[in-house]
């Protein structure tokens, strides 16, 4: 064989070498794209329709889900302890990954790192109403601390008296 064929040959070898390359790149791109895709959307959580039977009880329940790395949720959890008080056939409760805020007599206080992941919810802190079966009726983040009473208010009486909807906010 000669040089030139030897080059020849080479050439062509190289050249299949990187087309494969180049088609494995483009593969993972788009992949990536999917990826990058699915994740920028804004998808329904799972969490609503849901029967959990760590929230079933006597009475429906409004569970405010804290992220112990959020200073908003400090603001937010003073207020919603209040609000047993005037609800008294709802069960009030407190959720979060890790302990870091006290216990209130009115207000069960819940460590639960596991049903915190299988929530799933986006927000921090989020409301999340559930009947006495423990299927999840409705979620939606806190908006603030000064509206929360009419956030509670507005998911107890819409949510629970259409027992058949299973829509969330």
């Amino acid at each position: 064989m000669s040089v030139l064929a030897a080059a020849v040959v080479l050439a062509w070898v190289c050249l299949v070498v990187l087309t494969l390359a180049m088609a494995g790149m483009l593969r993972q791109l788009r992949e990536l794209q999917y990826d990058v895709a699915r994740l920028s959307s804004p998808q329904p959580r799972g969490a609503t329709g849901r029967t959990l039977a760590e929230l079933a009880g006597t009475g429906p329940l409004m569970l405010l889900v804290l992220d112990p790395g959020c200073s908003f949720c400090d603001v937010v959890r003073e207020p919603f302890t209040q609000l047993a008080r005037s609800h008294p056939g709802t069960r009030f409760e407190v959720l979060a990954a890790a302990e870091r805020w006290p216990s209130v007599p009115e207000v069960r206080s819940r460590v639960d790192q596991d049903l915190v992941a299988e929530l799933d919810l986006p927000w921090a802190p989020a409301l999340l109403l559930a009947d006495d079966a423990g299927t999840v009726r409705a979620t939606q983040p806190v908006h603030s601390p000064q509206r929360i009473g009419e956030q509670v208010g507005g998911l107890l009486s819409s949510e629970l008296s259409a027992p058949n909807q299973g829509g969330g906010r």
